[in-house]
């Protein structure tokens, strides 16, 4: 999670929500970069309605964001082994009510286009680097001649929430084409008291080793766990409480020449509840 050292929001996020129509009667979140999606029925009866809401925010709070379709690369149901887009109209909040129409695991999905953040200051660079656990970007930024001053980056959203539908638990996590994805190896509508679930992180879909993955509860979103990933892209989670989680990691490359940033960041988070 970024702390409340990124102190703005996209300027063109902004422009565009207020063009499609919401009202921004809120405070802003001090993060601009986490997303991830929630909703009220985690354990859903099949074929009912289930709101999906899209949040930004920093440990697991923070504002619920209409529906704005120029933001979205693709957002998709996945559920019986099927795949459909998600579309609405504009300033819908929440941002979708789907319908899942057989009983399972199933998984929304939502894969955002990039937005771009400058970072004035090193220290809020260097930071924020630190904070997310990237390893090498700083030596990386040194060694190529990289200002230390107006850093600008371009970051993407990939978001996933697994919902129970039907209540047996039966099931299981796949990818779906986010290009930074978290995979669930075990359903966690499945585990026991003391379990752990075992992820598998994911980049263009091949397995991303030592990444810092941050695992937060709802019921004590102040106290996040990292964990790295091993060299086969995976990493135990443990999940002392029951209720909401939320997981998520960060990975940053270079740009493409075309893209007039000095770096590319992918985000994602997996939210699911624990029985």
């Amino acid at each position: 999670m970024t702390n409340a050292f990124l102190l703005f929001y996209p300027t063109s996020l902004l422009k565009r929500i207020a063009a499609a129509g919401a009202i921004l009667c809120w405070a802003l979140p001090a993060s601009a970069h986490e997303l991830w999606l929630e909703t009220s029925d985690y354990y859903s009866p099949v074929t009912a309605a289930v709101p999906v809401s899209v949040h930004v925010g920093e440990y697991f709070k923070g504002n619920s964001f209409p529906y704005l379709g120029d933001e979205i690369v693709r957002f998709a149901v996945h559920a019986g082994g099927t795949s459909a887009d998600i579309t609405g109209l504009n300033g819908d909040l929440p941002a979708a009510t789907v319908t899942l129409p057989a009983p399972g695991l199933a998984a929304v999905t939502y894969h955002s286009h990039p937005f771009d953040l400058v970072f004035k200051e090193w220290e809020k660079f260097d930071a924020y680097i630190k904070q997310q656990g990237i390893r090498g970007v700083l030596s990386r930024h040194t060694n190529g001649n990289k200002p230390r001053n107006g850093i600008k980056e371009l970051y993407e959203r990939d978001a996933k929430l697994l919902i129970n539908v039907g209540g047996g638990g039966e099931g299981q996590d796949r990818l779906t084409g986010l290009p930074l994805e978290l995979v669930a190896e075990r359903n966690p509508y499945q585990l026991k008291t003391g379990d752990p679930l075992p992820v598998r992180l994911y980049f263009q879909g091949t397995p991303l080793a030592n990444i810092q993955i941050t695992a937060l509860t709802k019921a004590d979103p102040k106290r996040p766990q990292k964990i790295r990933t091993d060299s086969s892209g995976r990493a135990s989670i443990p999940l002392p409480h029951t209720g909401p989680w939320l997981l998520s990691a960060v990975h940053m490359v270079e740009p493409q020449k075309d893209q007039n940033a000095h770096w590319y960041s992918y985000w994602a988070s997996l939210v699911f509840s624990r029985p």
